[in-house]
């Protein structure tokens, strides 16, 4: 039997566990055929056979229209740092949505939220709000643009800013999804994520047309891979000499210090990108950096960049924001990190137990993990050498146990979870891991030993 043959097999077994559990999910997406592209709303979340149908969220846990009851360790891509329906946040939606919810005016709360994150991180002098982070990624680099008048920007291998055009080349794929025109690779420059030296080569040979060097705080898409070796503050320290900007974003990030991953690792850029975790569960994005930069998008410049948008900083939007960051303080943020931490330890130790070469990668609240030998410290080593047939058992292994985590294999913790949480992924890993070895083994056995 080939390799192809008994995954099938083995996928079948699981695969019908979860027929059976998610049935009316199935009949949902089939029904919803008709009007949505194969029931898919967003790529990022679809899986075979299909996804479970969610009915609510309750704190740590989600339940599907079957009435399955899973822990959220998705935390909808991170975003959910507070669990879902946290009570301040919904009291404070609850407060705002009889006074309005979206007007031509700036709402008083919206300068507030501007404090907040102002104060949180030192760097942002200035900042403008917007409705997601690929808008937040758009509009930093617009800024970038206007500042430097230079277009080039400097992106890593896997690293994820959005569904901006330009912004997704090399986000695991070696060319532009379709759709794209090849009109979105020009000014744009690769390099691998912590490699300083093809970083360092690439920004000297391109300084005089170089407006940005734009990063990720950790490397999300690519499995939480964290920056290696002050390699942050070595890109910094090496685009300010040239006279180039750098860009961090903290989409992801944020959420794992009050200041993010540039407080953790002690890095000062010239404009920051933010996003899920400051919404408080509701949809916004914020970006800023430098007040000279900044200042390309005052009304009263002479000639400023363009910045709208007909849903900025509503005011249920600002209120759940508020909420939600006052809720997220650095007690907050150090337990969860906490419990992190606790889970990859876990983790890693099942997988040292049972003799499986994976790994977990990530900083506190955030973790993934690997199906490869190889160490994971870049985009190639992540997409290139995982075993992805062992991960997408082992996905929908976990959602059978009633463990909630995104196909590609990551685990965020939230504020509602505690240490039974921890174990109770840990142990449904286990059982998963156990029951897969004999399949790795046969199948993947540069994974054994």
């Amino acid at each position: 039997m080939t390799k192809k043959e008994r995954v099938a097999e083995y996928s079948r077994k699981i695969e019908d566990i979860y027929l059976q559990q998610t049935s009316k999910s199935r009949e949902i997406i089939e029904d919803a055929k008709r009007f949505v592209p194969d029931g898919d709303m967003r790529i990022s979340i679809w899986f075979e056979p299909y996804p479970a149908v969610m009915a609510k969220g309750d704190g740590c846990h989600l339940y599907d229209e079957d009435g399955n009851d899973y822990l959220d360790f998705s935390n909808n891509w991170t975003s959910m740092v507070l669990g879902n329906n946290n009570p301040r946040v919904v009291e404070a939606i609850c407060k705002q949505a009889p006074m309005g919810s979206a007007m031509a005016a700036p709402p008083k709360r919206a300068y507030e939220w501007a404090q907040i994150l102002c104060e949180r991180i030192p760097s942002m002098e200035r900042v403008r709000f917007c409705t997601s982070g690929t808008e937040a990624v758009m509009f930093a680099i617009r800024a970038a643009r206007a500042f430097t008048g230079k277009d080039k920007i400097l992106k890593m291998e896997g690293n994820y800013h959005g569904s901006y055009d330009p912004m997704e080349m090399t986000v695991g794929w070696r060319r532009l999804p379709p759709g794209l025109p090849k009109s979105a690779e020009l000014d744009m420059l690769v390099v691998p994520f912590n490699d300083k030296i093809a970083a360092e080569k690439m920004i000297k040979e391109n300084k005089d047309e170089l407006a940005a060097v734009i990063v990720e705080g950790v490397m999300g898409a690519a499995g939480m891979i964290p920056p290696e070796d002050d390699y942050l503050k070595f890109l910094e320290e090496t685009a300010h000499a040239n006279d180039v900007l750098l860009i961090l974003d903290e989409v992801i990030s944020f959420r794992l210090s009050t200041g993010g991953t540039q407080e953790i690792y002690g890095v000062k850029p010239d404009l920051t990108v933010l996003g899920k975790a400051i919404g408080g569960g509701l949809p916004s994005g914020a970006f800023g950096g430098r007040k000279e930069v900044m200042a390309v998008y005052s009304p009263r410049h002479k000639h400023p960049a363009h910045h709208a948008g007909t849903f900025v900083a509503t005011p249920i939007a600002v209120a759940a924001s508020v909420a939600g960051l006052k809720e997220l303080t650095a007690e907050a943020i150090d337990r969860i990190n906490g419990l992190g931490w606790s889970l990859a330890k876990g983790l890693q130790s099942v997988l040292d137990e049972l003799k499986i070469k994976a790994q977990i990668k990530g900083y506190g609240s955030l973790q993934q993990i690997h199906f490869s030998p190889e160490p994971i410290s870049t985009a190639s080593t992540a997409f290139f050498t995982i075993d992805r047939d062992i991960l997408r058992l082992f996905h929908l292994s976990l959602m059978n146990k009633g463990i909630f985590i995104p196909n590609r294999g990551f685990f965020a913790v939230s504020t509602p979870m505690g240490e039974a949480e921890i174990n109770r992924a840990v142990e449904a890993s286990a059982e998963t891991l156990t029951e897969l070895k004999p399949l790795i083994e046969e199948i993947a056995p540069q994974l054994i030993g």
